[in-house]
């Protein structure tokens, strides 16, 4: 179906959906299972120009990317040093550390490039120390998966008889501002939409499927990862963020829209400047 929303906020990708299926259609593109390293986002800019994209524990090439796409728990187990080296590595590094020392060595040995290797040992320094990264990793959600593929494909796409989870719109700065505004318009309080630290996947799959099983459900803003960013920028631009809801959520917006703000002067003016 067409989106009022997308169509008045001029997006410049289509409307995402993201379901569970038994089983991921031929037409789906995806990682091959057992290749190289693979980030959710190169499959997340196919999508974003068109094409079905899929996603299995087999086929999440990331070491996050099977609990960040909501297909079940991971401890980290399969990063290299296993899961205290995970910590480490997205907080000081590897490089006081024995067994952090040894897995990079075997990684050098294995052909990992320079820069990995480097944030391995120095660290990303997303998170001050290596207690704060186990503390976000024991404070992520917990969800159940509802079938072994995660499909994303374009919401015209969308097969209604059985619903998708969730819509995700990619936005810049101005319409973000208009889904923000108008996720606050229907309903109370000040707290609809959130941009809770993670992954560039969980802010795509685990978080919003998260608030889809939550009575009072919210959007979620993501794209705030930076090492996503490193990607999407080549892929997508430097402006986008994206902008994930439960689907119901996103249909009580697209049916407020025609009476919201969108039709208003302020919003006009503004469409009109940036045409």
């Amino acid at each position: 179906m067409p989106s009022r929303i997308a169509q008045e906020l001029s997006l410049r990708h289509p409307p995402l959906t993201l379901s569970y299926a038994p089983e991921a259609p031929p037409e789906a593109k995806s990682f091959k299972a057992g290749g190289g390293w693979g980030c959710v986002m190169f499959l997340l800019a196919q999508a974003a120009r068109g094409a079905a994209v899929s996603f299995s524990r087999e086929t999440c090439l990331c070491p996050g990317a099977v609990n960040g796409m909501g297909l079940g728990l991971t401890g980290n187990e399969d990063f290299p040093g296993g899961p205290e080296a995970f910590a480490r590595f997205l907080s000081t590094g590897n490089q006081d550390w024995e067994p952090g020392r040894a897995a990079a060595e075997q990684m050098r040995a294995n052909g990992a490039d320079r820069e990995m290797l480097e944030e391995y040992l120095h660290g990303e320094g997303f998170k001050k120390s290596p207690e704060l990264t186990w503390e976000f990793m024991k404070g992520s959600p917990v969800i159940e998966p509802e079938g072994p593929v995660v499909l994303v494909k374009p919401l015209e796409e969308a097969d209604y008889a059985a619903p998708p989870k969730v819509v995700i719109l990619l936005a810049d700065a101005e319409q973000l501002s208009a889904l923000v505004v108008l996720a606050n318009y229907g309903r109370s309080g000040i707290d609809n939409v959130r941009i809770p630290f993670g992954s560039g996947c969980q802010s795509l799959g685990l978080y919003p499927l998260y608030e889809a099983a939550r009575a009072e459900s919210r959007a979620v803003v993501g794209l705030t990862d930076i090492s996503a960013r490193l990607y999407l920028r080549k892929l997508l631009g430097r402006d986008l963020v994206s902008f994930a809801l439960p689907w119901a959520f996103f249909q009580e917006m697209e049916e407020n829209a025609p009476q919201s703000f969108l039709s208003r002067q302020a919003w006009r003016k503004l469409r009109q400047v940036r045409s």
